[in-house]
């Protein structure tokens, strides 16, 4: 059995190196690298770290004033990021790369502000007039004016984008639920159906842990058309679990741990699972960078230790959680 005392230590080195490692300006560090190694790699200014982060910490069972300075800088940060209308993309105005809009940074970003009770345009007709003939949401937000913006090399880019119809994606349809805070038939349909039938459900992601992981937190959000496919996520979820504790890597390992969590699920495998998180966090204080997700073109990995760390510090606060729960009820 993993003690509280253990938890509450590995928090507190967790919430430390977040804390001596954002930066100034308030962004937590993307990097991008051409293998899934992180050999090579290189800081890629974007805020959608930031508000994943954001998210991951903001839960009330992480009572330290560290966190609320964190939080400050971070929705700061995201705020000085934000566009007319509501809408972020994934290269920060300090990375000097253009790219198209997408409703993933828009959504989580969103959403992430939401919870912290920050006030910010309405940009929600924006998001839900973004979808396609069967009425699921595109990723990528082809706005006229953008042409405008368009080099003659960009506009190459911007055409592969138009060829993949701005794509349809699993993990970011389910993220536009989370911020709408609806049950939308079609979207909900769609989800339950990747999941039923096992099809690929994202581009730009490349672990179904990262899509478990995203539908289960729109599940404890209030996405309850989700329930139908709990007791299969679960279940292939648990697939993953191996004879040293983990569900694979520590991203992959709390990605998973997160998922079982918000889908109610206590089995022997959450203990197991936070001793190898423990055991694999490093001096510093922080978990291993490892990939989460893809792209923009040409395609790249992206991850950081301080992603890793916001998601491990997420399954943390939930099994504190769990254990101040049982206390109460054994009083």
């Amino acid at each position: 059995m993993v003690s509280k005392e253990e938890v509450e230590n590995s928090i507190d080195k967790g919430l430390n190196f977040l804390y001596q490692n954002q930066l100034a300006w308030g962004e937590f560090k993307t990097l991008a690298s051409f293998n899934p190694y992180f050999l090579g790699s290189y800081f890629d200014p974007s805020p959608f770290a930031t508000g994943l982060l954001l998210y991951s910490i903001s839960d009330s069972e992480i009572k330290d004033s560290r966190v609320e300075k964190i939080k400050k800088k971070a929705v700061d940060f995201l705020l000085s990021e934000k566009e007319e209308g509501g809408v972020w993309r994934f290269w920060t105005s300090r990375n000097k790369k253009f790219i198209i809009p997408d409703l993933d940074d828009i959504s989580v970003i969103s959403f992430a502000l939401k919870r912290e009770g920050v006030e910010f345009e309405d940009n929600l007709s924006l998001i839900k007039k973004n979808r396609n003939e069967k009425n699921l949401f595109l990723t990528w937000l082809a706005r006229e004016e953008e042409r405008k913006k368009v080099t003659w090399w960009i506009d190459k880019i911007y055409k592969i984008y138009e060829l993949a119809k701005r794509d349809v994606d699993g993990v970011v349809n389910a993220n536009v639920l989370i911020y709408l805070g609806e049950n939308d038939p079609s979207v909900c349909s769609f989800l339950n159906q990747l999941v039923k039938t096992d099809q690929p459900f994202s581009i730009h992601y490349p672990s179904k842990l990262a899509f478990f992981y995203t539908l289960a937190k729109a599940y404890k959000n209030k996405i309850t058309c989700l329930e139908k496919s709990r007791e299969k996520i679960v279940k292939s979820v648990l697939s993953f679990f191996k004879p040293d504790g983990s569900f694979g890597n520590e991203l992959e390992t709390a990605l998973a741990l997160n998922t079982l969590l918000d889908f109610s699920y206590f089995g022997k495998e959450i203990e197991r699972g936070m001793e190898s998180l423990i055991k694999r966090q490093k001096k510093e204080g922080c978990w291993e960078k490892r990939v989460l997700f893809l792209g923009p073109f040409p395609y790249r990995y992206y991850g950081s230790e301080e992603l890793t760390t916001g998601f491990v510090l997420e399954v943390f606060q939930k099994y504190l959680k769990l254990k101040r729960d049982g206390e109460k009820r054994n009083n």
